[in-house]
């Protein structure tokens, strides 16, 4: 993650509704640890010490050896835990090991959201798969993102062999779909909610400064009424429950075809 500030983003030198001063809001979010430990808790409200190692070695910051994870321990007991915790931000259970969010300020969000985009930067010129209503030569190509090990091959495996058209791509985390979508061009995207640091609809905020129009389809067992507006706030295409039955993957599908015919229409 970049650490660097854009020029743009910073505030006045108010003390923020945090309580914290501008500068002081800054350096704590600052560390690519704690922003991570932030996006985490956003999306889960408390996870144990290990769940943030694992947050932590997914999204890249640390090697998934034994060394690396010790490194992890190290740096959140030590270093980032407190330093959120002094500023209220987090609730730490040392004979536990939990990690609890305390209610972030709006302006705490506003900063993750900056540091979403800032992290989450996609190639210039990049262009959606654009397949026209009559080309039936070309699958339609989707990238599935969905952190469960085993879920996105199992999903892409049934949607291929039971639709022809279809070609399915999977990511298990973000910035691999961003990777992805970089490389090559896609038709839709189907994204889980609550995946590692970055969730489905920071993904879904970040593609959309990029693309207006690519339906993106939040395909999730683990989201509420609130994910659903605020997704349906940040212009989601769709929003689909998992259910444990492969007719979950079929009107998956069916949602796919339909967000293509709509835009296609227009």
């Amino acid at each position: 993650m970049n650490d660097s500030r854009p020029d743009d983003a910073r505030p006045d030198d108010a003390r923020s509704r945090t309580g914290l001063s501008t500068d002081a809001l800054f350096e704590l979010l600052a560390g690519a640890n704690r922003r991570t430990i932030l996006f985490h808790l956003r999306q889960h409200g408390a996870a144990t010490v290990d769940e943030l190692v694992d947050a932590l070695v997914d999204v890249g910051e640390y090697d998934a050896d034994h060394a690396g994870r010790r490194a992890v321990v190290t740096s959140l007991r030590h270093v980032d835990l407190p330093k959120l915790e002094e500023r209220g931000l987090v609730s730490y259970d040392r004979e536990a090991l939990v990690v609890e969010a305390a209610a972030v300020p709006a302006e705490v969000g506003e900063w993750l959201d900056l540091a979403v985009r800032r992290d989450i930067q996609f190639a210039p010129g990049r262009e959606r798969a654009g397949r026209a209503p009559d080309d039936e030569s070309r699958p339609i190509r989707v990238l599935l993102v969905d952190d469960e090990p085993g879920l996105p091959e199992t999903i892409a495996s049934y949607v291929e062999r039971e639709n022809d058209d279809v070609e399915v791509t999977t990511a298990w985390r973000v910035l691999e779909a961003v990777s992805k979508l970089d490389e090559e061009p896609f038709d839709c995207i189907v994204s889980d909610y609550q995946m590692p640091a970055l969730s489905g609809l920071d993904f879904l905020k970040a593609v959309r400064e990029q693309d207006p129009e690519i339906p993106f389809i939040v395909f999730t067992a683990k989201g509420s009424e609130a994910t659903a507006s605020e997704a349906i706030a940040t212009d989601v295409t769709d929003y689909v429950r998992k259910r444990p039955d492969t007719d979950q993957y079929d009107e998956l599908v069916e949602r796919i075809r339909k967000a293509l015919d709509r835009l296609d229409r227009d």
